[in-house]
């Protein structure tokens, strides 16, 4: 994942542990929420005031996750347009391809309808397109 814009490690947790003795699916997708929350406080300052919201989810599953696995979630920005833009992301456990998902995220402005990514928030969103 070194060649990825932003990683964020995940701990898993008890609660996040299935009767089956691994991590739920939907918890996969907190993590990427997760990774999402860590990405807006490590490259935009953080606050609770995110002018996104999640327009469609896809995850591809590949691997199981257990309690003592070491997580990481990578991600990157591709479709970078006028009011939306694709999270990509990849999990690794241990070193592992364990999923690959995307969040198509559309940009809400004060009245909370669509509209045009600000400037100075595409600015740092384009650090994160990967080549």
């Amino acid at each position: 994942m070194h060649d990825l814009p932003f990683v964020t490690p995940i701990q898993v947790r008890w609660r996040d542990i299935d009767a089956k003795n691994h991590v739920n699916n939907a918890t996969i997708v907190t993590y990427l929420e997760t990774a999402r929350t860590e990405l807006w406080r490590h490259q935009f300052g953080g606050g609770i005031d995110i002018p996104f919201v999640v327009a469609r989810l896809e995850v591809d599953y590949r691997r199981q996750l257990t309690i003592d696995d070491e997580v990481r979630v990578g991600l990157w920005i591709e479709d970078l347009k006028g009011a939306s833009y694709a999270f990509v992301y990849r999990i690794e456990v241990n070193g592992e391809h364990a999923a690959d998902a995307r969040t198509v995220m559309a940009h809400i402005g004060p009245s909370g309808r669509p509209s045009r990514i600000p400037p100075e928030i595409r600015i740092n969103l384009e650090t994160l397109l990967r080549s």
